[in-house]
């Protein structure tokens, strides 16, 4: 016993030097790669801090106005709220895992969450999903301590004062965490014993704090007649007609950011939650991820759609999947799956070794367009192509603009306003140049609810710079009226390798946007 007891222990040392290493890693990939679009856009709304936003609420960007406060308008600065947000998801979906099932589910889940292309490295990335996560992980944990069925159950009181909490900050984070509500509901309903619960005053009182924590978002769309509501939950889901191609397009999404055996393991996981929901622990899993499953995988039949709406849901659904993986599935007397069955094991290792290695490769080298040119001379290499370059370039672009903002300005007397056509390009604009960047479009973005157009009348006469680049190229009067626009061209390179083409515009005489 004594021998069992300190193998256990020897094994948990290994298995946490192996998880300290695993995020000494990611923060020094996070501490020396660029900034994606979206990680620009988010740190801007740190830079002109609100009550909530266009696109979502505004929990990242306060968290990033108090890291960027501390360390500057850095990648530490910007980057640090996501990275803690992800390893405390990562905790306390472990501690759930190990809960519900056993310390084999636990270390399956953190492996994916680590280490698979979708929550891998997307974890990476600075953008509301990090704080909406760890909000939507840890109202599921509390959940499951006002619920389950032992010794260690929290009281009704607890339990939905900290769900209040969690889901206020969770909603001020990312709208989606709402369908955890409804999960509550079903998974008391399916529960004879818990039903009574729903007449305590206490999910009720939760509600409250909940909506009480979550008014900046509704202050703000007041203040600005409603165009956070009317975006997310109307404009972006209208004007689409019944399409199953764009289902199966969502479909094939699922198998490439999940890879095909992760894939039928969830399925397995939601199918067994429904079919074994006598048991406590499985009746959570599907009552807590039913309805957000129930809303989007519809949706693409219907409207627009991203593929990762749905992500949440199946991350809870990983408990299931490390569980089959761990223990094997049996459905009444047919196994399903093997315990630590191979096939599933080295299928899941041989999509995601390849793909980590495609993924995280290319910013150390660029070696992507080498490869390109060897296999296919005759071609000509499109910088696009290699995702890795998207992360590049922002701050030479800046010293570029700005340096061609005074000489234009020592040249005429007249200081040209910094403009770009695009919510990506706008945001990186600002990042590279630490300068307020207008955009030109008609097309709505926060930069464009934000637009004073008292102030944009103002610029009326003045010229401007405007930014493209070789993702987003476009004719700057096709968006605004100007007499007109000449183009420069900056590449920059890496290691030697071309890999952005910036044009930077110097248009005369702004006129006002097309609309």
């Amino acid at each position: 016993m004594i021998r069992d007891s300190w193998n256990k222990l020897q094994s948990s040392q290994k298995i946490l030097v192996l998880f300290i290493l695993t995020l000494i890693f990611r923060a020094f990939f996070s501490l020396n790669i660029g900034l994606i679009d979206d990680e620009a856009y988010h740190w801007s709304w740190a830079k002109d801090l609100q009550l909530s936003y266009f696109d979502h609420p505004a929990m990242i960007a306060w968290l990033e106005y108090i890291t960027t406060a501390i360390f500057g308008d850095t990648l530490l600065g910007v980057r640090l709220p996501g990275y803690l947000c992800f390893i405390g998801t990562i905790v306390l979906l472990y501690k759930l895992a190990k809960d519900l099932f056993d310390q084999g589910a636990a270390l399956f889940v953190g492996f994916i969450l680590l280490w698979s292309p979708f929550w891998g490295f997307g974890g990476y990335v600075a953008s509301p999903e990090p704080p909406f996560m760890f909000c939507f992980v840890a109202a599921a944990y509390v959940f499951w301590q006002g619920v389950r069925e032992d010794s260690k159950q929290w009281s009704l009181k607890k339990t939905w004062i900290w769900l209040g909490i969690l889901m206020g900050l969770g909603l001020n984070s990312k709208f989606i965490i709402a369908l955890l509500a409804p999960g509550f509901g079903l998974y008391l309903l399916m529960t004879p014993n818990r039903r009574k619960d729903l007449l305590s005053p206490w999910p009720w009182v939760g509600f409250l704090i909940a909506t009480v924590l979550c008014s900046p978002i509704f202050i703000w769309n007041i203040m600005h007649d409603w165009p956070g509501f009317k975006y997310q939950f109307h404009d972006r889901h209208t004007g689409e007609t019944f399409s199953v191609q764009r289902w199966l397009v969502f479909f094939g999404a699922q198998l490439l950011f999940y890879t095909p055996f992760l894939y039928v393991l969830l399925v397995l996981a939601f199918i067994t939650s429904f079919l074994r929901r006598t048991e406590a622990r499985w009746r959570f899993l599907f009552a807590l991820t039913a309805p957000s499953l129930a809303v989007f995988y519809p949706q693409p039949f219907f409207a627009d759609y991203k593929p990762h709406w749905s992500g949440a849901a199946c991350t809870l659904l990983l408990i299931g999947v490390g569980y089959i993986w761990s223990q094997g599935l049996v459905w009444g007397h047919r196994q399903i799956v093997k315990a630590k069955s191979k096939v599933y094991t080295w299928g899941i290792l041989g999509f995601f070794i390849p793909l980590m290695i495609l993924s995280y490769s290319p910013f150390a080298y660029p070696w992507v367009p080498k490869a390109f040119r060897f296999f296919a001379p005759n071609k000509e290499w499109n910088t696009t192509w290699d995702f890795s370059n998207e992360f590049t370039g922002w701050k030479e672009l800046g010293r570029f603009v700005n340096r061609r903002q005074r000489e234009i300005h020592a040249e005429s007397g007249k200081k040209p306003f910094l403009a770009a056509l695009r919510y990506e390009t706008t945001a990186q604009t600002t990042w590279g140049t630490e300068q307020p960047i207008y955009m030109l479009n008609s097309t709505r973005s926060h930069y464009t609810v934000m637009q004073d157009p008292e102030e944009m009348k103002n610029l009326e006469g003045q010229d401007a710079i405007v930014v493209t680049t070789e993702k987003y190229d476009a004719d700057p009067l096709k968006y605004a009226k100007f007499d007109s626009c000449t183009p420069e061209e900056l590449k920059t390179f890496r290691h030697g390798e071309h890999a952005r083409t910036f044009k930077v515009y110097l248009c005369k005489n702004f006129q006002g946007i097309i609309y």
